[in-house]
């Protein structure tokens, strides 16, 4: 049996919004979401909005990258053919950007075929936000035979076979305990992305704030300074773009109109004046959540 290299990180879904911030989301302040389920209780409904906030997020997922990657970190693992440049670089241009870690690089003459682990670090390997670059050791030639030259260099234009692993998008995850004011650390689901050094926003409503990290461990980020706000449970935390949000509330209003919740139309004194088309309504939030998505949208993938 032989089973691909990728599989195991690539159609991950997560949420980019919290319950909250589409609640209280000025885009969704005309829409429902008390009645999702006909009936239902209050934790029912909220279990509802939850998974529909999951499929707005795929439906970005899929608007950037096709049926396959995420705006949300992950670590992705790929491989192909490259051939070294005049200079005896090989550069890659992964599926899915920015670029943020590269973790594994291993190089041979075919797949599974002689494949030699590289020492990576700053001195062989520079990143770019879409490619990164791989300088060949002065001794890796060595080991090749035929796909070397004299001292040690990649034959220029010598069909190499490659595979990789590196760590791309943006960081987003939850609170998974809450953090009084004045917190220096915080809990959270997943850690991916985010590096010493970076800032991140609490996205909390009125108590948003943005936070520089000291350290990461595990599931736990150490801060450079305290919280100023208390924060709760299932608070977002993310490096993600606001317009990224911002596309995900449209495509949950969408989602909920389409089921038959029409948007109600606010007149200027701040009463109901009708009850919109909801095909009509629900297509125009479609429409904004694509211009907002638009330049994060990948077209094609390595080269």
């Amino acid at each position: 049996m032989v089973v691909a290299p990728f599989f195991q990180t690539e159609g991950i879904v997560e949420p980019y919004v919290s319950l909250n911030e589409v609640k209280f989301s000025p885009t969704a302040s005309a829409i429902d979401f008390s009645n999702l389920i006909e009936n239902a209780s209050q934790v029912a409904q909220d279990r509802a909005l939850l998974d529909i906030i999951k499929r707005a997020s795929s439906k970005a997922d899929i608007f950037c990258y096709g049926r396959l990657g995420t705006l949300n970190a992950t670590s992705n693992t790929e491989n192909g053919w490259y051939r070294p440049n005049r200079d005896g670089n090989l550069i890659f241009s992964p599926s899915f950007t920015p670029i943020l870690e590269v973790t594994d690089i291993q190089v041979g003459w075919g797949p599974g075929q002689g494949l030699a682990e590289i020492t990576l670090s700053s001195n062989n390997v520079a990143i770019d936000r879409d490619q990164f670059t791989l300088t060949a050791p002065s001794t890796l030639g060595l080991y090749f035979g035929n796909l070397g030259i004299a001292g040690g260099r990649w034959g220029y234009q010598t069909n190499m076979w490659c595979q990789y692993t590196y760590v791309n998008g943006w960081f987003n995850s939850f609170l998974i305990a809450s953090a009084p004011a004045g917190s220096t650390t915080l809990s959270v689901t997943d850690t991916t992305g985010l590096y010493p050094g970076m800032t991140f926003t609490v996205w909390d409503g009125m108590n948003d704030e943005v936070l520089k990290v000291s350290a990461v461990s595990g599931t736990t980020i150490t801060l450079s300074t305290a919280t100023t706000y208390n924060h709760g449970i299932g608070v977002n935390v993310s490096t993600m773009p606001a317009a990224v949000k911002q596309a995900v509330i449209h495509y949950v209003v969408a989602l909920v109109k389409e089921r038959g919740q029409g948007g109600l139309v606010i007149n200027e004194i701040g009463e109901p004046a009708a009850v919109s088309s909801r095909e009509q309504s629900s297509m125009q939030d479609e429409i904004q959540a694509e211009m907002l998505l638009e330049p994060f949208k990948v077209i094609g993938g390595r080269q």
